[in-house]
């Protein structure tokens, strides 16, 4: 038997769970000059790497190479650790929680600045919108449409709600993000028709999360549809982010700079349009999102801000 392309599916230590078509899920190591590779990231494989594997003597197979990454997602909250979560993806699904625990734009536009900065396509969904009116489901879903996104909104304790949903996903692979509690893995188990993963449980007393998903792990369905879920997360870090990166993420800003006549400029100076924009015309919420992002570039160990829906608030973490 010879070489066979596998998904990294899972990561248990010096283990992993690999997937392909004709094998299915089997476990697999890595082989000795893999093992020395000098990696800047914290592991040298994630879930979605390609790999090719092949069988041993006895029942593990054996992971002999990794194929070019087309690309990934990572998030770096500390000055010498970025971490990648996941690689080769189609799309990158943004949970927002209308409601207990209900998601913050803040949370929402640090995942959309990391999926611009990486080029792949972001899909904001609302979930849990069986909590609050239709008014401000068609609210929150206008305000991100207004801006170029592509939104829907999912009650979780509805098939035909999920239904639309299936069919933006079907033959694609997507990262599942959000905060504890969003109800991704709720979402999941949906979608793959038994129980995947624990369901999360609120906190009654916080109405926060708390977290069931301990590391990612890809879920293989049918129509060549794959799943990779996450740990909840209740930061985003973007320190891996220059500040012109941050800057043209924000899909109105780009827009004003495309105009600008500085094209080898970006300086960000007083005279800037896209400062300009920010002072003058930008919206209060994305403006206090923009704000909190550029404060984590500078002080990464200081203040953070977090943007509810209604109003902003200051919090020591």
């Amino acid at each position: 038997m010879g070489k066979e392309l596998f998904t990294i599916a899972r990561i248990f230590g010096a283990y992993y769970e690999i997937y392909s078509e004709g094998t299915t899920y089997a476990l697999a190591v890595l082989k000795g000059k893999l093992r020395l590779k000098n990696s800047n990231e914290r592991h040298p494989f994630v879930v979605g790497d390609l790999v090719l594997a092949e069988k041993s003597s006895g029942e593990e197979w054996v992971i002999s190479e990794k194929m070019e990454r087309k690309n990934f997602l990572s998030r770096k909250s500390d000055r010498g650790d970025s971490h990648v979560l996941c690689a080769n993806l189609d799309q990158v699904a943004i949970l927002a929680s209308c409601k207990d625990p209900e998601t913050k734009p803040g949370f929402i536009d640090r995942l959309l600045a990391a999926s611009y900065q990486t080029e792949i396509p972001p899909l904001i969904i609302f979930t849990k919108k069986d909590l609050v009116s239709p008014e401000e489901i068609e609210e929150r879903e206008v305000y991100y449409k207004e801006l170029g996104y592509e939104v829907m909104s999912v009650s979780l304790l509805s098939e035909e709600s999920i239904q639309p949903l299936w069919e933006r996903i079907r033959g694609k692979r997507t990262f599942l993000c959000g905060n504890s509690g969003v109800g991704k893995s709720t979402l999941m188990n949906h979608l793959h028709k038994k129980t995947v993963q624990r369901t999360n449980l609120i906190s009654g007393s916080t109405k926060k999360g708390k977290h069931t998903t301990t590391n990612s792990f890809a879920l293989f369905l049918e129509e060549n549809t794959v799943l990779i879920d996450s740990p909840g997360v209740k930061e985003w870090g973007i320190l891996h982010l220059t500040p012109v990166e941050l800057w043209e993420s924000f899909p109105e800003l780009r827009k004003i700079k495309e105009t600008c006549q500085e094209i080898y400029c970006c300086e960000l100076g007083s005279e800037c349009p896209m400062r300009k924009h920010v002072n003058e015309s930008m919206d209060e919420t994305r403006k206090k999102s923009l704000e909190s992002m550029i404060e984590s570039l500078e002080n990464p160990y200081r203040v953070t801000r977090r943007d509810h829906w209604t109003k902003a608030v200051t919090k020591r973490y």
